[in-house]
């Protein structure tokens, strides 16, 4: 029997109302210009699913105060969700709570896209896989 992911089990909130609650409440009656220029600049996004996650990893569910990782998709370079470091390590190798995980993750739960950013920079997809390699080998037609 598998285990769904911890994060399936949470009650889903809007997006606008988790940047507000991660704001301290400041966007309550501001009319959207007033929103607008509070939230220039700032993700969205991964400020909502921050406060939705409230520092518990998203396939264990144990809270892990500053240890979390920013998991994403290394296909599409969407965020996912925040791991902790055993679920982060184990979740591209394995199956079960995992498989689900990377079905429906709290990035897809709350309707967020937010392309990964690291020290490094801005995340971009991968390049697709060409389904006819085989067909357009460089050494196809030369007697190998």
């Amino acid at each position: 029997m598998t285990v769904d992911p911890a994060c399936w089990s949470w009650p889903v909130r809007p997006v606008a109302e988790l940047v507000d609650c991660a704001l301290g409440g400041i966007l309550a009656g501001l009319s959207p210009f007033a929103r607008e220029l509070i939230l220039e600049g700032r993700n969205d996004g991964l400020m909502a699913i921050e406060q939705w996650q409230q520092q518990r990893c998203a396939v264990c569910g144990i809270h892990q105060l500053g240890q979390l990782v920013l998991d994403h998709d290394h296909i599409t370079a969407l965020v996912r969700g925040y791991l902790c470091r055993s679920c982060n390590v184990r979740e591209a190798h394995t199956f079960g709570p995992f498989e689900l995980y990377r079905q429906r993750n709290p990035a897809t739960i709350l309707g967020v896209t937010t392309v990964y950013e690291s020290i490094l920079g801005t995340a971009r997809p991968a390049t697709p896989v060409d389904p006819d390699l085989w067909h357009k080998n460089p050494a196809a037609g030369i007697g190998l």
